[in-house]
């Protein structure tokens, strides 16, 4: 199977994923706010390694995206 073959495949079901897309990102924005609003301490330490692991695949999948825009 080719690249451009694969491509096309995600390309046929692209609204699908917008939706689980954006849908993950408000489940890890409850989880970071539930996290910093708990009273335990691991809890917080938790939401900090779960935002920076967050932020880590955003920029990976900036860079991934802009790389393959040139």
């Amino acid at each position: 199977m080719e690249v451009g073959a694969i491509i096309k495949k995600f390309n046929t079901h692209e609204n699908l994923f917008e939706k689980l897309g954006i849908l993950l990102v408000v489940v890890f924005f409850l989880m970071i706010a539930a996290g910093f609003t708990d009273s335990n301490q691991a809890g917080r330490i938790m939401t900090l390694i779960l935002f920076i692991l967050v932020f880590l695949a955003s920029f990976i999948g900036y860079t991934v995206s802009k790389s393959l825009d040139e």
